[in-house]
């Protein structure tokens, strides 16, 4: 049971997750100054990891997937029915919630993992930039891929939770925003993961509680 229900999630988490890698060739073509389209012109918009606005797509491209994966693992299938189906297979709830949740999450850090050391070891790479690189100009970065899990929590919470979609079913996604920004503009790296585990710490024991507490 455990592997078919990490397949399907795969299976039907593909389509998003294409959409995302599109993204990042657009992103990465524009951080390395080969945009996509030719339109666009050519040329580093400024050094890596320093000046390049580099946050901005991160938040934009990861963050989105990391949104749209906690929606449609949770809100979609409840508007779909499939939770009606899951939910009375002999597979205790609390192992098909965290199956999901295992699956969703290492989606979200391996594909921003991966959009990261893509761009370190471009920049890395002699001849690229004009200037040095130093592996440490990567730390906000990092600390950035920490706090992601937030907004995947946040929208899968806001997914599973009872409630009016206008009223406080959304509150969940609002709060990961909140402890989002607060780890985002914490100015050392040890206050940014301490931001993030507290809020992925609070996150899941919500989800497993109306996991436990709501009827499907």
């Amino acid at each position: 049971m455990w592997k078919a229900l990490a397949i399907k999630e795969l299976r039907e988490s593909a389509g998003i997750v294409v959409l995302a890698v599109l993204g990042a060739v657009y992103v990465l073509g524009e951080l390395t100054g080969t945009p996509v389209f030719s339109w666009r012109g050519h040329g580093l918009y400024g050094y890596p990891f320093v000046s390049d606005g580099l946050g901005s797509y991160f938040w934009a491209l990861c963050g989105a997937l990391a949104v749209a994966l906690g929606f449609r693992q949770t809100a979609w299938e409840l508007q779909q029915g499939t939770y009606f189906f899951l939910l009375h297979r002999p597979f205790e709830r609390s192992h098909i919630f965290a199956t999901k949740l295992a699956i969703g999450v290492a989606l979200v850090l391996t594909f921003s993992a991966g959009f990261i050391l893509f761009y370190a070891l471009w920049a890395a790479t002699p001849g690229h930039v004009p200037a040095p690189f130093d592996w440490r100009m990567t730390l906000a970065a990092w600390a950035n891929w920490t706090a992601l899990p937030l907004l995947y929590i946040g929208a899968f919470l806001s997914g599973i939770r009872p409630g009016r979609w206008f009223g406080s079913r959304l509150a969940p996604m609002a709060a990961a925003i909140g402890f989002t920004a607060l780890a985002d503009y914490s100015p050392w790296l040890w206050g940014t993961v301490c931001v993030s585990l507290t809020g992925i710490a609070f996150g899941l024991l919500s989800i497993f509680y109306y996991v436990r507490a709501r009827d499907f």
